[in-house]
């Protein structure tokens, strides 16, 4: 927030500088002779000048806003994996949700409360329909990634980037990092706004 009140101070301080530079100009020009053509009205001059600077200020605010939010957004992200990482080793328990052990969903729900204050679902089939459906392709670390389909939905874990994710496993019988090569997802949602 700091950085985008310094923005609209340095452009406040600009603008005022400008119109009081195209003022002094406006009202610099003498009469016009009998030869030359007059000039035009410096009032519309300067209208036309100031409505440029809004138009300007106006399009660095929203540059600056969409560039804090993609900020946070992205701070969001990490977040997540962050919490995730924090619990790398922690042993696959059946039905498991805190720290003294995780089975895949209760694992990825403690993430996202403890990260973010977003209250998932208990089971991997009730976390696969919320969200955005992402292509595998696209993944960004948060996305949650999924084995099986529907109802049939049977895993979770978390995308933690450069094609790594965060699960608690059972054939690894803990949580731990894994790679596409290891053991694919089926399908991802995004559901870190």
């Amino acid at each position: 927030m700091d950085t985008l009140r310094s923005h609209f101070g340095q452009v406040r301080a600009f603008a005022l500088a400008c119109v009081l530079a195209a003022a002094c100009a406006a009202f610099a020009h003498g009469e016009a002779h009998a030869s030359e053509e007059p000039h035009a009205n410096p009032f519309t001059q300067l209208e036309t000048f100031a409505h440029e600077i809004r138009a300007h200020v106006a399009d660095v605010a929203e540059e600056a806003a969409a560039q804090q939010e993609a900020e946070a957004l992205e701070g969001r992200r990490q977040s997540v994996v962050s919490e995730a990482l924090s619990h790398l080793g922690v042993p696959y328990v059946y039905g498991g949700t805190t720290p003294s052990g995780f089975d895949c969903s209760g694992f990825t729900r403690w993430v996202f409360e403890h990260a973010l204050g977003k209250q998932l679902p208990r089971t991997a089939a009730e976390q696969a329909a919320l969200g955005e459906g992402v292509s595998l392709d696209e993944l960004v670390p948060g996305d949650l990634l999924f084995w099986g389909q529907g109802s049939g939905v049977y895993h979770v874990g978390i995308y933690a980037g450069d094609g790594e994710y965060v699960h608690a496993s059972t054939g690894g019988g803990r949580v731990m990092r894994a790679t596409f090569d290891y053991f694919a997802p089926t399908f991802a949602k995004r559901v870190i706004e």
